[in-house]
């Protein structure tokens, strides 16, 4: 809006302002209230002008301002609509993209990682130069490390897009679970020269949830565990029911600890805290963003608790009406 529309209004309705005046004092003068003549009139006028032009001056720059910031707003509503749109698309184009690189990318792998085991195995006979074999296992091993990886990549856009569940979920043995998770990472701990207790539930406990999933959370985070702690260290796992009856199971290292901010980064998808220990060791970032995702899908919480120097304690909260007692009933409090 220019000046000249705003102006032109303002004496508009100053010129009505005066006229309701001068009509408000006749009445009065009508009535014997007052002695309405020249003066009174010339009153009218000269105060109404002085009093109300500024104010409607005032009053129309304002309600402009605001016409203003209403169409300022809508523009940015529209605008913010339209970025939410395409993003919304590209997440959704990216997890159809993942989807369909899974087939391409886990069939010639599987192939690869086939091919070499018999290779580093000699099924087929003796294939001569031992330096083949150690080419085979190099093979097999590098081909098992980028299936895992583009496993978890394609779980975690699963998760992303919302298209993962816990259909197929079924109850097993928490004791069972743990033992399991603990073969896998073992190895990994007594190469790092790290000591590796687990404590199991004390009493039979069972979980109704995905086992691949439940087993998947525990490895990672064991493996972030051992991961980060150095030669001589310790990562202990321990299980407990709260009084609520969710079941808690915690695993805490002896490492290096993180920062707020580091565990920030260290949730993130492909984040990793920039420290020296870290810089050391190969990984994605997927590793706790993808027990995370997998613990809120079940309805859980993954927390951290971490300080620099003072190792790092990651907690998992399985919700009760998980928790279920041999049975078949919901387990009893134990240990709060």
């Amino acid at each position: 809006m220019s000046r000249l529309p705003t102006m032109g209004a303002a004496l508009l309705l100053t010129g009505f302002a005066v006229v309701l005046a001068i009509l408000f004092n006749w009445i009065l003068g009508e009535l014997g209230l007052i002695g309405f003549d020249r003066r009174i009139l010339l009153a009218s006028v000269i105060v109404t002008v002085l009093v109300g032009f500024p104010i409607i001056v005032y009053a129309l720059l304002i309600i402009r301002e605001l016409n203003s910031s209403r169409r300022t707003l809508r523009q940015m509503t529209e605008r913010l609509a339209w970025a939410l749109d395409n993003a919304e698309r590209a997440n959704e184009a990216k997890s159809h993209f993942l989807a369909n690189m899974s087939h391409e990318l886990r069939t010639p792998l599987n192939a690869i990682i086939g091919f070499s085991d018999i290779l580093r195995n000699e099924r087929f006979g003796a294939v001569g130069d031992p330096r083949y074999r150690e080419y085979a296992a190099d093979i097999n091993d590098s081909g098992v490390h980028l299936l895992g990886i583009i496993n978890d990549i394609l779980d975690l856009a699963k998760i992303d897009s919302g298209h993962a569940s816990t259909t197929s979920e079924t109850e097993f043995e928490v004791a069972a679970i743990l033992e399991s998770a603990e073969r896998m990472v073992r190895l990994l701990a007594e190469r790092g020269k790290i000591d590796f207790a687990v404590q199991p539930p004390e009493s039979d406990i069972r979980l109704v949830g995905v086992e691949r999933m439940v087993r998947q959370i525990l490895v990672n985070v064991l493996s972030n565990a051992v991961k980060y702690t150095e030669p001589g260290g310790a990562v202990y796992l321990s299980t407990s029911l709260r009084n609520s009856g969710a079941l808690v199971i915690s695993v805490k290292d002896t490492g290096i600890g993180m920062t707020p901010e580091e565990i920030k980064i260290a949730l993130t998808p492909f984040g990793q805290a920039d420290s020296a220990l870290s810089r050391k060791h190969q990984g994605t970032g997927l590793g706790l963003p993808l027990a995370k995702a997998m613990m809120e899908l079940h309805g859980g919480r993954l927390l951290v608790r971490s300080a620099p120097g003072k190792g790092t304690s990651i907690i998992l909260v399985f919700p009760p009406e998980r928790v279920r007692a041999v049975d078949g009933e919901k387990a009893i409090s134990q240990v709060s």
